[in-house]
């Protein structure tokens, strides 16, 4: 009879294989796109006349103090050398009063002058006029775009690969007693009964 019963129990282990990997992260670009707008500039300097009515004021009598003094001092001297010049006239008709002269006719015809009459267009001078042209100046800048861009590197990271055990189970030896147990002394037997 069979009194020992043995069991054997192996070990039990699992085992996780992670490969190896590399990682790349490629981070997209940034590229920026700064836009500078046209620019149109014109400038403009209108028509510029001028007029000159100096000359033509001044031919209708309306002068300024200082040509009024000049053309005053002008017709004194004329005035005064006619007046001369008359004087010296009558002086030498006068002197030839004893070649039979009259002194009334001579002084008559110095009291009736004789006008005369001639056409004058007023005024003598018309205005002096210049004139500068328009101008137009357009200054143009055209779009212009910039562009900035960022290139960023790429990332690498190699993550080692790995073999993970586990033990899910320890082996052991397990020993059961089959048979009835010993008891000394041999009345300590509950079920013992003594020999007769």
């Amino acid at each position: 009879m069979q009194l020992l019963k043995i069991t054997n129990i192996p070990i039990k282990i699992t085992m996780k294989v992670e490969r190896p990997r590399l990682e790349i992260r490629q981070p997209k670009p940034e590229i920026t796109i700064r836009r500078v707008p046209s620019n149109l500039s014109m400038k403009s300097q209108n028509i510029k006349v001028n007029i000159d009515t100096f000359e033509a004021r001044k031919s209708l009598g309306f002068k300024s103090a200082r040509a009024l003094n000049a053309d005053a001092a002008a017709e004194g001297n004329r005035a005064a050398g006619e007046a001369t010049a008359q004087y010296a006239e009558i002086g030498n008709q006068m002197a030839k009063i004893h070649k039979g002269a009259n002194l009334p006719d001579i002084m008559y015809s110095k009291l009736i002058d004789q006008r005369t009459t001639y056409l004058k267009f007023l005024p003598e001078v018309g205005a002096d006029i210049s004139w500068q042209p328009n101008q137009l100046n357009m200054e143009y800048t055209p779009t212009e775009l910039h562009f900035d861009a960022k290139v960023l590197k790429n990332t690498m990271e190699f993550i080692p690969g790995q073999v993970l055990f586990n033990v899910e189970q320890y082996p052991k030896v397990n020993i059961e007693y089959l048979g009835e147990p010993f008891y000394v002394p041999p009345s300590a037997n509950p079920n013992y009964e003594e020999e007769k």
